[in-house]
């Protein structure tokens, strides 16, 4: 029986890494930034998220590369068009946030976020990705805590 449960696991996770793929930010995660000495990828599913209504979390984080951002941000905004609910701040015209609720696959939730502190004076660009059953609220909750 456990074995079948790590199964499902698996190919739940396989199955949420590819609905990520089929979308435009899909293509950034990946070898595309991995060279960069200064981008740090991180993916987690199953007992890891436990308890936060979450079922998979893919982040890209990039430091020191400012010239990336309008590459990443245009990318996210692509997918953002066809969002059930968003959220996006912008500082002298370019994004400097930006949240979407993208419409459910196979009865999960499915978010995006972007972030780039070089507009206020910082020095990283972050890009998350989220499926689960967790609702608008309590995604913003997870993130206020971060």
């Amino acid at each position: 029986m456990k074995k079948i449960i790590i199964l499902l696991t698996l190919i739940y996770a396989v199955t949420a890494a590819s609905a990520q793929n089929s979308l435009n930010i899909g293509k950034l995660f990946g070898d595309k930034y991995r060279q960069n000495e200064n981008t740090t990828e991180t993916i987690i599913s199953g007992d890891a998220l436990k308890g936060t209504g979450l079922d998979f979390y893919r982040s890209l984080v990039i430091n020191g590369s400012p010239e990336l951002a309008d590459e990443i941000s245009s990318t996210v905004m692509k997918d953002g068009n066809d969002a059930v609910s968003r959220e996006v701040k912008y500082i002298d015209g370019k994004i400097y946030y930006a949240r979407f609720m993208l419409k459910p696959e196979r009865k999960s939730n499915r978010y995006i976020l972007f972030l780039n502190t070089h507009l206020k004076g910082g020095n990283r660009i972050m890009l998350l990705y989220m499926t689960g059953k967790a609702d608008l609220e309590e995604i913003k909750k997870l993130i206020n805590k971060q």
